[in-house]
């Protein structure tokens, strides 16, 4: 039977292009950089650091391509690219064997795993381009001559120094197992065991004598330790070893095959034919890496990183439109839609329509501070104009997130509206040496120069709300500063709304009443729904309280009021019935709230971290 044969690269090529296609279109690479905010500069003192640990100059050239990351089309392109090379490079390690002509399937298996676990947006990208020079390095080792292999051994700490501990023992391993497996020249376990040798001392000298690393350092350390934190949370775990262990794995097979059943296979020519067709290769790697994308992509996950940019753009509608498709409550999500709510004019009419499980927990966020939530309870302090309190939610974040840029675009804004123009213009210069950030930072350059400058709108609006008198951010009890803000300011909308928002999430719709006749003074025409539903609520638990003659309350509020007082009394003995009964019509009013979803009720609370228990 006729074999068909092909350039190889078809293969690669097309596989290319679903990848590439794949992460342009429903990965969005621009999330990932949202996500991990990648900063690059062009200065020594930031490249400096780089070089004082083993790993640490490749993960400056891989930062730097990083950052292009926020183009959508670059980071598809560079991530697609970075996966064909891991491929292409398996591949030809794999042909080198000598046990099959085309393994294009074989080859497939570790790209296969690496895309399961790249898939996750947590996932440190500096895993596979660290793996990529690691196959690279492991290539050419085994393509070289014996003379050269023994150059490359005396020479390998400098590829320790390219790959840092955990990546090098790897390439060790791999070299130790190949000397031992396919070689047939005489002094190949000599080879195994100076490989060995050099694993074992070139990481105990760096770390005896060169860098300032612990031994486990030297050994293990594989990608920055705030991987291992909030927000990325990296842990390897049982797919992490698995996809490590698969080239040894198909090293392995190979030798298997060669030893013991190639010989009984080479008259078979139907199996050498099924075996080595690329178009069954390329139709099973195919499948195989779209189950593996299909299985490991998390939605839930992309919706929730989408809905914080938004947030970050004040693409408010559109975050309320995408909030609707995220299935189970989160915290963040929550505190996010109520400042959705407010930008667009709906917080206090609109506020029960969607789930308030932790009450005014998940309208502040910053009850138990934690790294994680220190940049959106920034982005909160900033909108209520507390600059003060914006500005230590940014030095907070700014103890886990050293170069993140928005955290130092933070930093810079709350300095500039305070007046510090000596400590604004420390943040300038670090953002004026970035490519992606030069643009922003010039916008404001002209106040820098010239303090006497007309600020921009934004500017001047948050100087006419900062608060005159400064105070401590209380954050167990966040209604005192937007008492003090609002009195000192009150045309600030923000604080009253929040301001209510918190006393009808804590249901204390008594504290409401002082505060009743702000807001015809602020503009609104009558009361927005949920307070009109808390008036009528006091009014009719505690008469005295309130007057409620003195507020035009809209009769369809009244009359849906007594429909839920009927069908509550029905179910007067059954408050489980009572809650089912009434959820459909009435899920999105605070009467349901307070009756049944408050968590006084429903028992839901904020569970401090061990972490946090311990650090507050």
């Amino acid at each position: 039977m006729m074999r068909l044969k092909i350039n190889s690269n078809y293969i690669f090529i097309f596989l290319f292009v679903l990848l590439y296609f794949y992460f342009f279109l429903w990965f969005d690479s621009s999330l990932y950089y949202h996500f991990h905010q990648i900063l690059f500069l062009f200065d020594l003192n930031f490249l400096k650091e780089f070089t004082l640990y083993p790993g640490g100059l490749t993960e400056s050239v891989f930062q730097f391509f990083l950052q292009f990351f926020n183009f959508n089309w670059f980071g598809s392109l560079l991530i697609s690219t970075l996966f064909i090379s891991i491929f292409s490079l398996v591949y030809r390690i794999l042909k080198g064997m000598g046990a099959f002509n085309q393994p294009f399937l074989l080859a497939f298996i570790p790209v296969a795993l690496l895309l399961g676990l790249q898939n996750q947006v947590r996932f440190p990208l500096l895993i596979p381009v660290k793996y990529l020079l690691l196959l690279i390095f492991f290539l050419v080792y085994t393509r070289s001559a014996k003379g050269y292999k023994a150059a490359m051994i005396i020479l390998s700490c400098s590829i320790y120094y390219l790959l840092g501990g955990w990546f090098f023992l790897w390439y060790i391993f791999f070299c130790v197992l190949y000397e031992i497996l396919f070689p047939r020249y005489s002094g190949r376990f000599v080879y195994a065991a100076a490989c060995l040798l050099a694993g074992l001392v070139y990481p105990f000298i760096a770390s005896r004598f060169v860098f300032l690393i612990t031994l486990k350092e030297a050994y293990l350390y594989s990608v920055p330790y705030e991987c291992y934190f909030e927000p990325d949370l990296f842990k390897p775990d049982f797919y992490f070893y698995v996809f490590f262990l698969s080239l040894p794995a198909l090293l392995t097979v190979c030798f298997v095959y060669m030893k013991f059943f190639r010989p009984r296979m080479a008259n078979d020519n139907k199996f050498r034919t099924l075996l080595g067709h690329w178009m069954t290769q390329g139709a099973v790697a195919v499948l195989v890496g779209g189950l593996s994308l299909i299985s490991s992509f998390n939605l839930q996950e992309k919706k929730k990183i989408q809905i914080d940019r938004l947030a970050e753009q004040d693409r408010w509608q559109e975050l309320l439109m995408l909030c609707g498709q995220i299935k189970e409550y989160d915290r963040l999500v929550n505190f996010q839609i109520n400042r959705a709510l407010y930008h667009t004019g709906q917080l206090l009419d609109n506020l029960f329509a969607f789930d308030q499980q932790l009450g005014s927990d998940g309208l502040f966020i910053d009850r138990i501070i934690g790294s994680q939530i220190a940049m959106p309870a920034s982005d909160l302090y900033l909108d209520l104009g507390n600059i003060n309190a914006s500005q230590a939610m940014a030095f907070e974040a700014e103890t886990k997130f050293r170069y993140n840029p928005r955290v130092l675009k933070r930093l810079f804004l709350t300095h500039l509206i305070n007046e510090k123009y000596a400590a604004a213009q420390k943040y300038s210069a670090l953002l004026g040496k970035s490519i992606l950030h030069r643009k922003w930072i010039d916008h404001y350059q002209r106040l820098l120069r010239d303090s006497t400058a007309t600020p921009d709108p934004f500017i001047q609006v948050k100087r006419r709300q900062r608060p005159k008198i400064d105070f401590f951010i209380d954050n167990k009890n966040p209604n005192r500063g937007l008492i003090r803000m609002f009195k000192e300011n009150p045309d600030n909308k923000m604080a009253l709304e929040y301001l209510t928002a918190y006393h009808l999430l804590e249901c204390r719709v008594g504290n409401l009443v002082e505060y009743l006749d702000q807001f015809g003074k602020l503009g609104h025409r009558g009361f927005p729904r949920a307070v009109e539903e808390a008036i009528l609520l006091l009014n009719l638990i505690s008469p005295s309280e309130i007057n409620i003659k003195k507020y035009n309350i809209h009769v369809r509020t009244v009359k849906r009021f007594w429909r839920f007082n009927m069908i509550l009394a029905r179910y007067k003995t059954n408050q489980a019935e009572a809650r089912e009964s009434l959820k459909t019509e009435f899920r999105d009013t605070y009467w349901y709230y307070a009756f049944f979803m408050n968590p006084n009720k429903s028992k839901q609370k904020l569970i401090p971290r061990k972490i946090d228990e311990e650090l507050y």
